[in-house]
């Protein structure tokens, strides 16, 4: 059973993430920030059995994306470090320093390698979309898959 205590909104973890890069002079796109998104989820639900965000990934035809951070997030308002939003989030220690780790490591790859990685054979994203009732942008991308696809992985 995954724990749902301390769960953000997805919005405010993006928008986190984009500050933290922005302070490390790294420039994010919309394609990455969903990317990285993905992958803070996927490892707090396979190693820490916790749900860090309110919202799951959907399968897109991109890959996985969080539909309210898609829409939301303001990339030419990139808030400092210490906007009053972030607080909970900073208080957070474990959240806000894999936060900082997923940056320094995956933030350097381009949109295309995250969206390729992101597009694996047998990765979550292929088996959604292999779903009977399946459709595009609607269909969640399931914590099991999300699960068994992250706790082999190294992050």
């Amino acid at each position: 059973m995954q724990n749902t205590e301390l769960q953000y909104d997805s919005v405010i973890i993006a928008e986190y993430m984009l500050s933290l890069a922005y302070n490390k002079r790294i420039v994010l796109n919309v394609t990455k920030v969903q990317k990285l998104l993905y992958i803070a989820y996927g490892y707090f639900l396979a190693v820490e059995d916790r749900h860090i965000s309110t919202e799951a990934p959907k399968a897109w035809p991109y890959g996985p994306v969080f539909p309210r951070t898609r829409k939301k997030v303001d990339y030419s308002n990139i808030l400092p470090l210490d906007d009053p939003k972030f607080n909970e989030i900073k208080k957070d220690k474990k959240l806000s320093l894999k936060l900082e780790q997923i940056i320094d490591t995956y933030a350097g790859y381009s949109a295309s390698q995250l969206s390729d990685w992101s597009h694996m054979k047998g990765g979550p994203w292929e088996r959604t979309k292999e779903l009977k009732d399946f459709k595009w942008g609607v269909t969640q991308i399931s914590d099991e898959f999300i699960m068994d696809y992250f706790t082999d992985l190294n992050i």
